[in-house]
């Protein structure tokens, strides 16, 4: 599941990278953008919330604070190329709502994995103990004292 996951990020990323740096990404999109006119100021906030919740539900080889960090450089890497990219401009308020999306994204993970953390650990509590594989009954077998021995243990 990792991988699937993993591969839906990259892909995620590499999509949101197109959008982002083309001139017209209602084109790329072939959608009528007119509709979805109040969308369009949390449209930053949106992708960069699923970006951060779908990188940060994946084990990286690198620490978690490390895939935020890089995705905040990412943010602010994207907003200054749209500054080269015609019919596109740089503007401050679209790195502040990719943060705010990293942000909330994060927290989301974050509280998930805390979540997921406290039911386990609750579940374990419940749990009875999971019983002795065959190699540990012979070991505790061949540990006791002779007079103790059994063959049923």
């Amino acid at each position: 599941m990792q991988g699937v996951i993993r591969a839906i990020s990259i892909v995620y990323l590499i999509f949101l990278t197109l959008l982002l740096l083309s001139a017209e990404p209602q084109q790329l999109l072939r959608v009528d953008w007119r509709p979805l006119r109040w969308l369009d100021p949390w449209a930053h906030l949106l992708s960069f919330l699923m970006l951060a919740a779908l990188a940060l539900s994946v084990r990286w080889p690198v620490p978690r604070w490390g895939v935020v960090l890089t995705l905040v450089f990412y943010a602010g890497t994207t907003e200054i190329a749209q500054g080269f990219v015609r019919g596109r401009a740089r503007e401050w308020t679209d790195w502040l709502m990719d943060l705010a999306g990293l942000a909330v994204g994060t927290a989301v993970c974050w509280s998930a994995a805390l979540l997921t953390a406290a039911v386990a650990k609750a579940n374990s509590r419940r749990r009875p103990p999971a019983a002795l594989d065959q190699w540990e009954v012979m070991r505790k077998i061949s540990s006791r004292p002779a007079a103790e021995q059994s063959w049923w243990g």
